[in-house]
């Protein structure tokens, strides 16, 4: 049986530190994106994301800019170093932040909860058997997952549209 470990609020920050921000809430959940843009985005084979409402961040120092990319996506950036601090993807709106975990100055305590998008997961990207993956989005079966992205996107018809097609 696993110990009930309560949530410690997380902080963390961009690169040069001129931006903190603190998550005050647990994530929805904590996963890895196989897509093809989290893999340009990370420089990497995918990125690990804590799905969170946003407003369960709080700015602690500095003033993130918002950038618009050509994928329609909507980041949060350090005007200073450019890092990304938290995205928005489109079919979710700007009431669900995806907080990249290496921004986190205590990210260890999310390990991943699900894998997304991995029919573009690089082939040698062994998946941990325990673990719910799905080849585009999916409803991972923790609990409190459906209702709070729900209750997040309630002023959002068509964030809620699209999310119930995908899940």
């Amino acid at each position: 049986m696993t110990a009930y470990i309560p949530f410690v609020p997380l902080t963390g920050g961009c690169r040069c530190g001129k931006v903190r921000f603190r998550m005050e809430a647990p994530p929805i959940i904590t996963h890895c994106c196989h897509c093809r843009l989290c893999q340009k985005t990370s420089g990497s084979v995918f990125a690990v994301n804590a799905m969170i409402e946003t407003g369960h961040l709080a700015i602690l120092e500095g003033e993130p800019a918002p950038f618009q990319d050509a994928d329609c996506q909507k980041a949060l950036k350090c005007p200073a170093c450019r890092f990304s601090l938290w995205s928005h993807h489109p079919m979710f709106g700007e009431a669900i932040a995806f907080v990249g975990v290496g921004m986190l100055d205590s990210g260890e305590r999310l390990p991943p909860e699900a894998h997304y998008f991995t029919r573009t997961k690089h082939p040698w990207v062994v998946l941990p058997p325990d673990l719910p993956a799905f080849e585009q989005l999916g409803d991972p079966g923790k609990a409190g997952f459906g209702p709070r992205v729900a209750a997040a996107l309630a002023g959002a018809e068509i964030g809620k549209r699209q999310f119930a097609e995908t899940v």
